[in-house]
């Protein structure tokens, strides 16, 4: 697919309605083509500063009132076996983030008026936590807890990141990668896009 055309797809992509982007992926998949591998077009942003959807707008609302809390905090977990390369797993990260502006992007606001800000870079520092010290009996349930601690933590939607990963060794050649984040940037759906095209560039 030349370069032309794979920017034409993704830039169609982008102005279709939601139930219309799931048909999209779905015929994308029939015909064996990976979306991961497609552009993304860079957004032209009309107005400045960015404003948020009413969804962002009640999230940022709670947060503000609640800057602690966890409510709204998503996480998703991996399971890997085997030989495990930290570098290309920071790397991974690293292109999903410069790949989603939204995972680059924080809220502020000016008086009472929210709006978003993406940011040229957002790196993601990967938290590596080593349970292989632990006898063997003990180390499920000191992961679960880990696990709870990690994506407990609370974000700061004024500066992110909004996406952290923790990295859990377990036994020799046995992790657990746990990604957390905000709903303010993700949702169930596109946290399993996300995980899916991060496993691909893994």
């Amino acid at each position: 697919m030349s370069g032309t055309m794979a920017e034409r797809i993704a830039k169609r992509f982008v102005g279709l309605p939601l139930e219309q982007r799931r048909q999209f992926l779905a015929r994308l998949r029939e015909d064996g083509k990976d979306f991961s591998l497609l552009p993304l077009p860079v957004s032209r942003h009309e107005v400045t500063p960015i404003p948020l959807s009413f969804a962002q707008q009640r999230l940022l609302f709670l947060w503000q009132l609640e800057p602690q809390s966890a409510a709204y905090n998503m996480a998703a977990g991996l399971r890997l076996n085997g030989r495990l390369d930290e570098a290309a797993l920071q790397r991974s990260f690293d292109h999903l983030v410069m790949r989603h502006e939204v995972l680059r992007t924080v809220f502020h606001t000016d008086g009472d008026q929210p709006y978003q800000v993406i940011l040229d870079q957002q790196p993601i520092a990967l938290e590596r936590i080593d349970l292989t010290g632990l006898p063997v009996s003990e180390r499920e349930a000191a992961l679960a807890q880990q696990v709870q601690t990690v994506t407990a933590r609370p974000f700061d939607l004024r500066h992110g990141p909004l996406l952290r990963a923790s990295l859990f060794a377990v036994a020799d050649e046995q992790f657990v990668l746990v990604v957390s984040m905000h709903h303010i940037v993700s949702d169930g759906w596109s946290m399993d896009v996300m995980v899916k095209e991060f496993v691909q560039c893994y």
